[in-house]
């Protein structure tokens, strides 16, 4: 929290808010992921990427996310990053675009949203967290707040809801052991704050968290309901919205 500034309200008085957000798109979220957050009720936020093989293949089983109480979000169509990743194809690195080629990329990838059947207002992750794009480098942050709620950062700490900016939201890497993930989680609540757990693959796929340490999480998280509020991303962005507005 801000130094001298009031506790957020969360809903319910609870004392800290948690968003569980997974990228990519891959094959161990929509099996692994679901099956755990579904079992305990827990909702959450999907940034899928529109290039997506288990998308493409899987398309009627993401779509019916929605109908669970998770949330779709953009993470681009095509990832772009920085050149230094031997990973990224060429012609698709962030120095391969400029703001029109994103602009256009964004809309696509709303469209992408859109015909998932994801309501708006939609949400945005950042690929590698990278905010710039072409040579010399240009922020695209004012293309993503034109057009979606909030968008997911990768700065790594608890999000403070009355200051931290929307458009860069803070997140930690979940792919992490399970007593290292419950500790966050008491961290978000002695700060009042708004932690955002950051996914790639569960229990498989690239960058994993075991399925045990997320199993954890997720069981430590509904067995304390009444003072963690776990939400989608989309959700908790527009409520921290609502408050400052009233605030203000």
């Amino acid at each position: 929290m801000v130094p001298g500034a009031t506790a957020f309200p969360w809903p319910g008085g609870r004392r800290a808010a948690v968003s569980l957000t997974y990228d990519d798109a891959v094959p161990s979220q929509r099996v692994q992921a679901a099956r755990q957050l579904g079992a305990r009720q827990l909702p959450g936020t999907f940034f899928v990427l529109g290039k997506s093989e288990d998308l493409s293949r899987h398309r009627r089983e993401w779509q019916a996310l929605l109908g669970a109480g998770h949330e779709l979000g953009s993470h681009t169509i095509h990832h772009p990053c920085d050149c230094s990743h031997s990973w990224v194809p060429r012609g698709y690195t962030s120095q391969d675009y400029d703001l029109p080629r994103m602009s256009a990329e964004l809309d696509q990838t709303q469209q992408l949203l859109a015909e998932l059947g994801a309501p708006v207002p939609h949400t945005f992750a950042y690929p590698c967290g990278e905010t710039q794009v072409g040579q010399p480098p240009q922020s695209y942050v004012p293309l993503v707040s034109e057009r979606f709620l909030a968008a997911r950062g990768v700065e790594a700490r608890v999000a403070d809801p009355w200051s931290d900016a929307l458009e860069q939201v803070p997140a930690i890497d979940g792919a992490r052991a399970a007593a290292e993930l419950l500790q966050l989680v008491d961290q978000a609540e002695a700060a009042g704050g708004w932690l955002v757990l950051l996914f790639h693959g569960v229990g498989g796929d690239h960058l994993p968290v075991a399925l045990e340490a997320h199993e954890a999480l997720l069981e430590q998280l509904a067995n304390r309901r009444g003072a963690i509020w776990t939400e989608t991303f989309r959700n908790v962005a527009a409520y921290v919205s609502a408050c400052r507005a009233k605030q203000a």
